[in-house]
């Protein structure tokens, strides 16, 4: 008689309950979330890593271009704006006379707006006088 009562729940409990289904949902609708939101972020960042390489080409570019002119490089402050794949882009660039008055400080700084104060890549080098 035992035996065939065990069958007969076994039988009635082939499925689940609507508390079970409630909480396989409730977990389920948990991790959607957590993956959209880390998908959410990784695209973020995959956009602002672009933007700062792009952002550090156009430094260095602008480096290389002075290191190419012929003149060593005016005191004071410059702006200006170039255009690469695309996008505008603002430099600034900070020019200052070092302790040997043969080398001067050039600080190129990039930045997404014009009257943006974040730069998305600074960069520094020195230069020597060609005479």
């Amino acid at each position: 008689m035992n035996n065939q009562m065990a069958v007969h729940r076994l039988k009635r409990q082939c499925g689940l309950t609507l508390i079970e289904v409630m909480a396989a949902l409730a977990i389920f609708a948990v991790a959607a979330l957590a993956i959209v939101s880390a998908t959410g972020e990784h695209i973020r960042s995959l956009t602002y890593l672009e933007q700062k390489n792009m952002a550090l080409w156009v430094a260095n570019n602008h480096l290389t271009q002075l290191t190419l002119d012929d003149k060593f490089p005016q005191l004071g402050d410059k702006k200006g704006n170039v255009e690469l794949a695309n996008v505008t882009w603002y430099w600034q660039q900070k020019v200052v006379k070092t302790t040997d008055p043969k080398f001067r400080s050039i600080t190129i700084r990039i930045l997404s707006e014009e009257k943006g104060d974040y730069a998305l890549a600074e960069l520094t080098t020195y230069m020597a006088s060609k005479s």
